[in-house]
Protein backbone atom coordinates (compact mmCIF):
# COMPACT_ATOMS: atom_id res chain seq x y z
CA UNK A 1 0.00 0.00 0.00
CA UNK A 2 1.20 3.45 -0.92
CA UNK A 3 2.39 5.96 1.71
CA UNK A 4 1.49 9.60 1.09
CA UNK A 5 2.15 12.89 2.85
CA UNK A 6 -0.63 14.96 4.40
CA UNK A 7 -0.20 18.68 4.98
CA UNK A 8 -2.56 20.56 7.28
CA UNK A 9 -2.90 23.95 8.88
CA UNK A 10 -3.58 24.69 12.53
CA UNK A 11 -7.31 25.17 13.06
CA UNK A 12 -8.34 23.55 9.78
CA UNK A 13 -10.48 20.43 9.77
CA UNK A 14 -8.95 19.42 6.42
CA UNK A 15 -5.48 18.41 5.24
CA UNK A 16 -4.14 18.21 1.70
CA UNK A 17 -2.87 15.00 0.14
CA UNK A 18 -1.47 15.34 -3.38
CA UNK A 19 -2.94 18.86 -3.42
CA UNK A 20 -6.48 17.68 -2.65
CA UNK A 21 -8.12 18.75 0.62
CA UNK A 22 -9.58 15.83 2.59
CA UNK A 23 -11.68 16.02 5.78
CA UNK A 24 -10.00 14.88 9.00
CA UNK A 25 -11.59 12.82 11.77
CA UNK A 26 -10.17 12.00 15.21
CA UNK A 27 -9.09 8.48 16.20
CA UNK A 28 -10.32 9.40 19.70
CA UNK A 29 -13.95 8.85 18.58
CA UNK A 30 -13.31 5.53 16.77
CA UNK A 31 -14.53 2.21 18.21
CA UNK A 32 -13.48 -0.62 15.91
CA UNK A 33 -14.44 0.71 12.48
CA UNK A 34 -17.40 2.78 13.75
CA UNK A 35 -16.88 6.51 14.28
CA UNK A 36 -19.11 8.73 16.41
CA UNK A 37 -18.25 12.33 17.29
CA UNK A 38 -21.13 14.09 19.05
CA UNK A 39 -19.50 17.55 18.58
CA UNK A 40 -20.49 18.55 22.13
CA UNK A 41 -17.40 20.78 22.27
CA UNK A 42 -18.99 22.93 19.53
CA UNK A 43 -22.54 23.16 20.95
CA UNK A 44 -22.54 26.94 21.20
CA UNK A 45 -20.60 27.58 18.00
CA UNK A 46 -21.78 27.98 14.43
CA UNK A 47 -22.46 24.66 12.72
CA UNK A 48 -21.01 25.90 9.42
CA UNK A 49 -17.65 24.19 9.98
CA UNK A 50 -19.28 20.89 10.94
CA UNK A 51 -21.65 20.98 7.96
CA UNK A 52 -18.75 21.81 5.60
CA UNK A 53 -16.87 18.78 6.94
CA UNK A 54 -19.90 16.47 6.69
CA UNK A 55 -20.65 17.64 3.12
CA UNK A 56 -17.04 16.91 2.11
CA UNK A 57 -17.19 13.45 3.68
CA UNK A 58 -20.47 12.62 1.94
CA UNK A 59 -19.39 13.94 -1.46
CA UNK A 60 -15.84 12.55 -1.41
CA UNK A 61 -16.46 9.29 0.43
CA UNK A 62 -13.11 9.39 2.21
CA UNK A 63 -11.43 10.85 5.27
CA UNK A 64 -8.06 11.25 6.91
CA UNK A 65 -7.87 9.55 10.29
CA UNK A 66 -5.74 11.57 12.72
CA UNK A 67 -4.16 10.88 16.07
CA UNK A 68 -4.56 13.75 18.51
CA UNK A 69 -4.02 14.85 22.08
CA UNK A 70 -7.44 15.59 23.56
CA UNK A 71 -7.87 18.60 25.84
CA UNK A 72 -10.38 17.89 28.62
CA UNK A 73 -12.27 20.22 30.95
CA UNK A 74 -12.63 19.64 34.72
CA UNK A 75 -15.60 17.31 34.03
CA UNK A 76 -13.50 15.13 31.72
CA UNK A 77 -15.29 16.28 28.55
CA UNK A 78 -13.32 16.91 25.36
CA UNK A 79 -12.99 20.62 24.62
CA UNK A 80 -10.45 20.42 21.80
CA UNK A 81 -7.70 18.49 20.06
CA UNK A 82 -4.07 19.03 19.10
CA UNK A 83 -3.19 16.92 16.07
CA UNK A 84 -0.10 14.77 16.59
CA UNK A 85 -0.12 12.54 13.51
CA UNK A 86 -1.89 11.69 10.27
CA UNK A 87 -2.57 7.95 10.22
CA UNK A 88 -4.23 6.98 6.93
CA UNK A 89 -6.84 7.77 4.30
CA UNK A 90 -9.99 5.66 4.58
CA UNK A 91 -13.05 5.16 2.40
CA UNK A 92 -16.23 5.61 4.45
CA UNK A 93 -19.82 4.37 4.37
CA UNK A 94 -23.04 4.97 6.31
CA UNK A 95 -22.34 8.68 6.87
CA UNK A 96 -24.98 10.23 9.14
CA UNK A 97 -25.12 13.64 10.77
CA UNK A 98 -27.64 15.54 12.85
CA UNK A 99 -27.24 18.19 15.53
CA UNK A 100 -28.50 15.94 18.33
CA UNK A 101 -26.30 12.91 17.66
CA UNK A 102 -23.32 14.35 15.79
CA UNK A 103 -21.36 12.58 13.04
CA UNK A 104 -21.49 8.81 12.62
CA UNK A 105 -19.80 6.77 9.90
CA UNK A 106 -18.01 3.50 9.18
CA UNK A 107 -14.46 3.15 7.94
CA UNK A 108 -14.69 0.65 5.09
CA UNK A 109 -11.27 0.45 3.44
CA UNK A 110 -7.79 1.79 4.12
CA UNK A 111 -6.73 3.53 0.92
CA UNK A 112 -3.26 4.87 1.81
CA UNK A 113 -0.88 5.17 4.72
CA UNK A 114 0.10 8.70 5.74
CA UNK A 115 3.30 10.16 7.10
Amino acid sequence: METKKAIGQRGSWFAKVDGTPLPCIHKYWLKGLRYHDRYRRHENASTVKIEELVDAIRSGGKVILTDDDASLNASGEVIGFDRTKYIAIYAVTAVEYDKDNGLRLNLSERLAHLE
